[in-house]
């Protein structure tokens, strides 16, 4: 009789293991972590996951041997019910994508409502090779019509071993020998609320690895445990990555906290429409930093707290971008927080640039007499917080590189407890009332600390930067026409004695004499 009892234990256990998979989301509510003032963002509603209502993608037809998989796995997922329920991935790796096998012009596989889509223990869901794959934009892993009317969807794993391999390689050099290059996303939620992405690893994606929302018409996501692993884009050709940001934010209300986000392009990026961002207890390795922009309307109330960098080619950056047709992308940008960072081997650990894609012009007054007409489009960066930000080395570029416009100053920038050493000084321009203060310190380990700061105002509260002549230098030829202040800053450039008229009260160098501006 008990050996009975225990065989039809056993005949049991599969269909109680898939049942238990799904450990519900309790520890995301304990972690939510919601600024004061900000709407909570707001997790999946799921039903219980039994064995009723889970579907293994082997019973659909997949197998770890077959060329691609895609059909099969998209079988499973249009067996959820509406009611929900979810789909394993096996241990094995299960190659998907190929353009011949897709059911969908907008994405590869397609997820619906109330969908789980779970990564066992060494599982590996790897992307066809280039050349098979959709190279159109088409998304890689979505949500059926766009995501239109799509809510409560979950993509997670069981840690590391559980893999979405983008096979990306072949890619990125398609890119540098100018062949077709137009990878979709790898993981992309465009409309719809309430998703759900944990404890898995995601690498070598052709493109960018997880885009949240577009337009500002996908919400409430949450991201957390997850790894993205690509190449940096600067180690040379055949080697680097291209254009694979982390985590790109397009719309309202997101959660991204204990990442490990190492790539070619931005590690976290908020673009368009992103509102009430948080970013926690994150480590970014290579990549292009905590960025803003280059389409930055309508961007408010983003804090990325708790920072570490190692090997960043910036640190925080934010930027806005000019289109082709030389229209701006800007508008409304406001409340932007960063703060305890600390960065190792970070070459530009703080850069503001709102002539992005177009340079500015190496001589601030021609861009100041062609400032445009202010209209809708017009980036209006306000109240920007550094606080206990610091490097741990010599970084290579810029301390503070800050470039606003002239017909809409970069406004209301606070360094509080900030300290950096980098090779090079500080170089803004059209920025209003950049605050240093409470024990902020500012270093260089060659020239002046000052090179620019054209059209700006600055308050240095705790004696963050030099304010007595340093190394001005006047000495070589093509510097005789600039003019500095004591600081060793320049104030215009290419000038002729009677623009000193023009400056506000105080003693000037130019031309190795001493002008007083009365």
């Amino acid at each position: 009789m008990i050996r009975k009892i225990v065989l039809i234990v056993l005949m049991f256990v599969p269909y109680l293991s898939k049942a238990q998979t799904f450990t519900g989301m309790a520890a995301e509510q304990k972690a939510q972590n919601t600024p004061e003032g900000w709407t909570a963002v707001e997790l999946p509603q799921l039903p219980e996951i039994t064995s009723a209502n889970t579907f293994n993608i082997k019973d659909y037809g997949a197998s770890t041997s077959a060329e691609d998989n895609t059909k099969a796995i998209q079988k499973a997922l249009d067996a959820v019910p509406a009611t929900g329920g979810m789909v394993v991935i096996p241990a094995g790796t299960w190659m998907f994508g190929s353009k011949d096998q897709m059911t969908s012009q907008t994405e590869v596989l397609s997820i619906k409502s109330k969908t789980i889509l779970h990564l066992s223990a060494n599982a590996t869901l790897k992307l066809v090779e280039y050349g098979k794959a959709p190279n159109c934009k088409i998304v890689f892993i979505g949500c059926k019509n766009r995501g239109k009317g799509i809510t409560d969807i979950v993509i997670e794993g069981e840690g590391e071993t559980s893999v979405i391999d983008g096979q990306g390689a072949r890619w990125w050099l398609a890119k540098e020998n100018k062949e077709t290059f137009n990878p979709g996303a790898m993981i992309r939620f465009e409309q719809g609320k309430r998703f759900l992405l944990r404890n898995f690893k995601i690498q070598n994606t052709p493109g960018v690895n997880i885009t949240i929302s577009n337009g500002g018409k996908a919400s409430h996501a949450t991201i957390h445990d997850v790894t993205i692993s690509e190449p940096a884009s600067e180690i040379g050709k055949g080697k680097a990555s291209h254009n694979t940001d982390g985590v790109a934010i397009w719309g309202p209300y997101v959660n991204i906290y204990n990442c490990n986000i190492s790539n070619g392009d931005d590690n976290v990026i908020c673009d368009n429409d992103a509102q009430y961002i948080h970013v926690w207890d994150c480590y970014f390795g290579t990549g292009h930093g905590a960025s803003i922009g280059s389409y930055t309307h309508n961007i408010k109330h983003v804090w990325f707290d708790n920072i570490t960098m190692n090997g960043t080619t910036a640190g925080i950056r934010l930027k806005t971008g000019i289109n082709s047709d030389g229209t701006l992308r800007g508008g409304g940008e406001e409340d932007f927080r960063f703060t305890n960072f600390t960065m190792t081997k970070v070459k530009n650990p703080f850069s503001m640039d709102c002539f992005y894609d177009k340079k500015y012009n190496s001589d601030p007054l021609v861009d100041k007499e062609n400032a445009r007409a202010v209209d809708s489009t017009t980036p209006t960066y306000n109240g920007i917080l550094l606080q206990n930000v610091k490097t741990t080395d010599v970084c290579a570029g810029n301390a503070i590189f800050l470039i606003g416009r002239p017909e809409s100053h970069i406004r209301n920038i606070t360094l509080d407890n900030v300290q950096i050493s980098a090779k090079k000084g500080i170089d803004i321009r059209f920025v209003d009332n950049l605050i240093f203060k409470n024990n902020s310190k500012i270093t260089v380990s060659s020239g002046s600390l000052w090179l620019n700061d054209f059209d700006s105002s600055w308050d240095d509260q705790c004696n963050a930067v030099a304010t007595s002549i340093r190394s001005i230098t006047t000495a070589k030829k093509e510097a005789d026409h600039h003019v500095y202040d004591l600081g060793g800053r320049i104030v215009r450039n290419n000038s002729q004695t009677e623009d000193i008229k023009g400056l506000n009260k105080g003693i000037y160098v130019y031309n190795n004499k001493k002008y007083v501006a009365k």
